[in-house]
């Protein structure tokens, strides 16, 4: 018996140990493979993601708890939210995928809030090693609840006032949503290199201090995926570059 026990006990280590060391090493490569540098005569990539095609009616978010401090009407979903007159798309994330080095990343926390029980932002993107101030604005509880296959998932209440920090060290794409009031949703964004954005209302991005080169280029937006591209940046000079989704 007490063998069998050592045993199990020295295979369970071993396994714990293998896994840990898996995890070690895929951390240090998603490390190695973006090399920070000093970046010299940069240029700027900037550009708009469009929606081609009628423009679709928001989905109605049915608010039925905490009216008082979520407010008495429905809510408008932001899954898709297109620019009336220019019919860009707000809140898709544009990114280089195929950089190797380049300017160094801001590690400084990012925030995420719940406000009048909706998150703001409602995407939101980051490094690969960044954490996330998670934010509750508001005066009623609200329970944080993420949806990751590569970061460690989290599910925990946060009162109102409240505050909780995560790390999120892996790219992918984390939703974000909260049990107790199952409208709100968001996105988080971990991204293996710092050249990212976030576009604006009218569906305009711009990612600065890029090294001169040739790379691919993705936009992703929640509802209608990715597109992907190339562009080439020439040393102090603006490439622009354009994505046009339509209706699936």
């Amino acid at each position: 018996m007490v063998k069998s026990f050592r045993c199990v006990a020295f295979v369970g280590g071993l396994i714990f140990g293998v896994m840990s060391t898996a995890v070690w090493v895929s951390q240090v490569a998603i490390a190695d493979a973006y090399n920070e540098v000093d970046v010299k005569d940069g240029g700027m990539i900037v550009g708009i993601v469009k929606f081609d095609g009628d423009v679709p009616t928001a989905k109605v978010l049915k608010v039925n708890k905490d009216e008082q401090t979520c407010g008495h009407e429905d809510k408008l979903s932001e899954e898709l939210v297109i620019n009336g007159e220019s019919k860009g798309i707000k809140n898709a994330v544009v990114s280089l995928v195929d950089i190797a080095s380049g300017k160094k990343a801001d590690m400084t926390n990012a925030v995420l809030d719940q406000k009048e029980c909706l998150f703001v932002p409602h995407v939101l993107v980051v490094s690969a090693g960044a954490s996330v101030d998670l934010l509750n604005s508001d005066n009623v509880m609200h329970n944080l609840h993420s949806w990751s296959i590569k970061n460690a998932g989290f599910n925990e209440g946060v009162s109102g006032g409240g505050k909780l920090t995560k790390k999120f060290d892996l790219p992918e794409v984390v939703k974000i949503t909260c049990d107790v009031h199952k409208w709100m949703s968001s996105f988080i964004v971990v991204k293996g290199n710092p050249y990212f954005a976030v576009t604006d209302e009218s569906g305009r991005f711009r990612i600065e201090n890029v090294p001169a080169g040739s790379y691919k280029i993705e936009a992703w937006q929640e509802k209608l995926g990715k597109k992907t591209g190339d562009v080439t940046v020439k040393p102090k000079e603006e490439t622009t570059v354009d994505f046009v989704y339509t209706k699936k």
